[in-house]
């Protein structure tokens, strides 16, 4: 009887296990769809993309038009550690509805705001789809997974955040080319407009009906009696400032964002003043994407079997490598593939940024601190871009930039040598811990 039992038990922890691995994997699948429909991939990312149209149509020179992303990088670094407290708070779908909503009507609201406002109404979109739109990125998306793949999934956290981040480069796949073909055929304000299309038509209905927390997750709610939410592991915010992986990071996102985002928003512009035209240019900003998402994907994989820190400083090399290429002013086939070997670098960085906030700081206030330290990229991004703006607007040239670009890369690798192992982090702050309890 005992034995029939045991079978009957062992059973069950089988099939129990086999329907969390299923429905852990859908979040997988849901969050990259839904990463894909996030405000940085579809508009941020493609300030570049509308560059030279906006220039051309308005006047306005790239260093200003590449301001609208630092003010819109701003407002988002601000409104970060806000949505990972509303998170870790109210859950993660409140949070997405919402944003996905606000930012999808801000953006196709850019051609009004530009009308009434001129350059300043572009820079007041950007702030506003930034600001509301901070929801809709992978701060969301990062939280949901790293609860659902901690306990018996934890060992493929990193594949499951690679893949889900992934989302990002479908999204500048998709949607580049797609502000590509939409300015050609109906302009720049036919392009905002048809970009809001994706967050309303797409990503919504995702955070509608697919996206929701880890079972294990479920009393972790407002209504739960407080003994209840308080079981997740990990360190509130200024305990996780109270370390040396916290600050290491602030300073290898601030490089990571600076350098490789900065060559990223001026590549659309760079190729086609190398000749090339728009549909040719859409295939490479496709291609370029595609590279984006095995970039992700790898890098995931790799965190998992790897140290991760080490494992970013082989991919973050390679885009110093690529910087250092486009210095030379190069011709268009080395300049196709020096930004298509940067698109694998720009691939590891929020994945990776997620990863480590999960394995240093666990999940206790993983949105908040996830928000601060993402909040510190979006500030890179901020500086970046618009000083390489300005720099080529005063050079004519892009040497000066991407020079810089490449020595903040090979700077951030000499950060990530000084990265701690896990195991030894963790065990130091449960000794410090301990020893203050």
């Amino acid at each position: 009887m005992d034995s029939t039992a045991d079978v009957a038990s062992d059973q069950r922890v089988i099939a129990n296990h086999a329907k969390l691995v299923r429905a852990a994997w859908f979040i997988v699948c849901m969050s990259m769809l839904g990463t894909m429909c996030c405000s940085t991939s579809i508009v941020l990312a493609n300030v570049g993309v509308f560059m030279k149209p906006l220039g051309e149509a308005l006047g306005w020179g790239r260093g200003a038009i590449a301001v609208a992303l630092s003010i819109g990088a701003i407002s988002m670094a601000l409104a970060n550690p806000f949505v990972g407290w509303l998170i870790d708070r109210l859950g993660v779908r409140p949070v997405l509805i919402c944003s996905l909503l606000g930012y999808g009507a801000a953006t196709a609201c850019v051609p009004l705001f530009v009308q009434v406002g001129g350059l300043w109404g572009l820079y007041f979109a950007y702030a506003l789809i930034a600001g509301v739109g901070a929801g809709s990125n992978v701060i969301a998306y990062v939280r949901v997974l790293s609860g659902w793949f901690s306990g018996p999934l934890n060992d493929s956290r990193g594949l499951a955040l690679g893949i889900s981040s992934a989302g990002l480069a479908v999204g500048g796949m998709i949607s580049a080319p797609l502000g590509v073909l939409l300015i050609e055929h109906f302009g720049w304000r036919g392009g905002y407009v048809g970009l809001a299309l994706l967050p309303l038509c797409v990503g919504l209905p995702i955070a509608l009906f697919a996206i929701r927390m880890a079972s294990h997750e479920a009393s972790h709610t407002p209504g739960a009696p407080a003994v209840e939410r308080v079981e997740l592991d990990g360190h509130s915010v200024l305990e996780a400032m109270a370390t040396r992986p916290f600050w290491l990071m602030i300073g290898v996102v601030l490089l990571m964002s600076c350098c490789l985002q900065g060559i990223q928003i001026h590549s659309a512009p760079l190729l086609s003043d190398r000749g090339l035209r728009p549909d040719s240019l859409a295939l490479v900003l496709a291609l370029v994407g595609a590279l984006g998402i095995v970039g992700r994907v790898g890098a995931g994989f790799l965190f998992d079997r790897f140290f991760a820190p080490w494992v970013a400083i082989g991919i973050f090399g390679i885009a110093s490598g690529a910087a250092f290429a486009l210095v030379g002013a190069p011709g268009v086939v080395v300049a196709i593939g020096a930004i298509m070997l940067l698109s694998v670098g720009s691939g590891a960085e929020s994945d990776f940024i997620g990863y480590l906030v999960g394995r240093y700081f666990g999940l206790r206030a993983y949105g908040q601190i996830f928000g601060v330290i993402y909040g510190m990229f979006m500030v890179g991004i901020a500086i970046g871009p618009a000083l390489f703006g300005f720099l080529f607007d005063r050079f004519h040239s892009y040497r000066i930039p991407f020079t810089l670009a490449g020595v903040g890369l090979l700077i951030l690798c000499m950060l990530l040598v000084m990265m701690p192992r896990f195991e030894v982090e963790q065990a130091r702050q449960r000794a410090r811990l301990v020893s203050v309890s």
